[in-house]
């Protein structure tokens, strides 16, 4: 029966697996070989390794080896089928008799054994084979004895393909490796440019807010003067030139001090204490009571809050932009009611800060921490910084914060802040 031609091609796929055709035996294996044909009692024996054409003599005792066409091989007759062969007299047999080996045109051989070499996957890979020139015997221990062998010989390929595969693993894990430590140094020497870029920058917005407080100051006065002083003689175009300046002069005034404390809540010495946060909150109050009451407004609190880790300039700074911008953002239909909240979690606390105003549409919620992001530019209510520096001061308190909708209408700011250190 033929062989079916996917099997085939599975056993020469294994048997290149090793890497053995065209390479010189090992000591080991010419060893083996050695030892088989003392065992058989045989002056030649062979390490016979069969490809897609030929069959290759590995190694070999009592004559030079060599590559012959498959055609020729006795081995190729029967190892496929995993089962010793054994002639006392080859001639005897119909399928060997006519083979190069024993009718004289390669050899006169008559005492022939091959026991297959059965890679663990179960392919044929060749043959242990010994033979001699004379009629033999062989008793049962002795086919058993070379069975062994063969064994051997198949756990010898193991092993030289094992350390094969161990060295090629070790090559690329070295090779991984030093992939990996090159880009950590370029992530290293990224994140170091990026912060010494930061670091400019920030550098750079402080300075040149702090440079542009007092010209602006200084505009503004001139401009107040110059109304009071020659408002009167103003047509209504006038007028309303002198109005528009003020109020640019006014946005920019806000824009440069928004740009201040963005740099400070980055750049400002960060000294953390235990701060009550009842305290905070009495503080911001206090800053933003005419804001409050010009508003109509109310702010409350929910239950006592917590003590934290923190800077009490920064927390005072959070609380403050996030009431601001909830009363800034207020809805045309009903007076600003800001709440302010904690509950505690496993790390540490969240403090709400709940409003009943316009809310951040869900669309807009992942970048309203974006510098300069605003939801509804055409407004004109803000610049697009608070939100930004609330996150830089959450996070250099080793927190978090994010935004949600309030179910009665308006947003909810969570400060998610880890307890204090005891």
């Amino acid at each position: 029966m033929r062989e079916r031609p996917d099997r085939e091609r599975d056993r020469l796929a294994a048997l290149h697996e090793y890497r053995l055709l065209d390479a010189p035996a090992d000591d080991e294996l010419s060893a083996v070989v050695r030892v088989a044909s003392v065992v058989a009692g045989v002056p030649t024996a062979s390490l016979n390794l069969i490809d897609e054409n030929r069959q290759c003599q590995l190694t070999t005792v009592g004559f030079p080896g060599s590559d012959s066409p498959r055609t020729e091989s006795m081995c190729d007759i029967s190892f496929r089928g995993g089962k010793v062969t054994y002639l006392p007299d080859a001639r005897t047999s119909p399928l060997y008799a006519v083979t190069p080996w024993v009718d004289g045109r390669r050899a006169d051989v008559r005492f022939y054994a091959s026991i297959p070499l059965i890679s663990p996957t179960g392919h044929a890979l060749g043959t242990l084979c010994v033979f001699d020139s004379v009629v033999k015997t062989l008793d049962p221990a002795q086919i058993a004895r070379l069975e062994d062998l063969a064994q051997v010989i198949v756990g010898l390929f193991e092993r030289r393909r094992q350390a094969r595969i161990s060295a090629d693993l070790a090559r690329e894990t070295k090779r991984a490796h030093a992939e990996i430590a090159e880009r950590e140094s370029q992530l290293t020497a990224a994140v170091d440019e990026l912060r010494r870029s930061n670091d400019e920058l920030e550098g750079f917005a402080a300075a040149v807010s702090h440079d542009l407080v007092r010209p602006l100051a200084s505009a503004s006065g001139f401009l107040e003067m110059f109304g009071e002083v020659y408002g009167g003689q103003l047509d209504e175009q006038g007028v309303t030139w002198v109005n528009g300046a003020a109020k640019a002069l006014d946005r920019m005034q806000e824009l440069v001090q928004a740009l201040l404390q963005y740099a400070r809540a980055g750049h400002a010495p960060y000294q953390p204490v235990i701060v009550d946060l009842n305290d905070v909150v009495g503080q911001m109050r206090a800053d933003l009571r005419a804001l409050v009451e010009a508003a109509g407004a109310t702010v409350t609190v929910a239950g006592p809050l917590p003590s934290v880790d923190g800077d009490p300039t920064l927390l005072r700074q959070l609380l403050q932009n996030l009431v601001d911008n909830a009363i800034k953002y207020r809805h045309p239909d009903r007076a600003p009611e800001v709440r302010v909240s904690c509950t505690a979690e496993p790390e540490g606390w969240a403090i709400a800060v709940t409003d009943n105003g316009l809310g951040i549409p869900p669309e807009h919620r992942d970048r309203v921490f974006d510098m300069f992001a605003q939801v509804d530019p055409a407004a004109r209510k803000g610049h697009g910084i608070g939100l930004s520096t609330c996150m830089r001061i959450v996070e250099r308190h080793g927190g978090r914060i994010e935004v949600d909708g309030n179910p009665a209408g308006g947003t909810v700011i969570r400060l998610h802040l880890p307890k204090p250190v005891t």
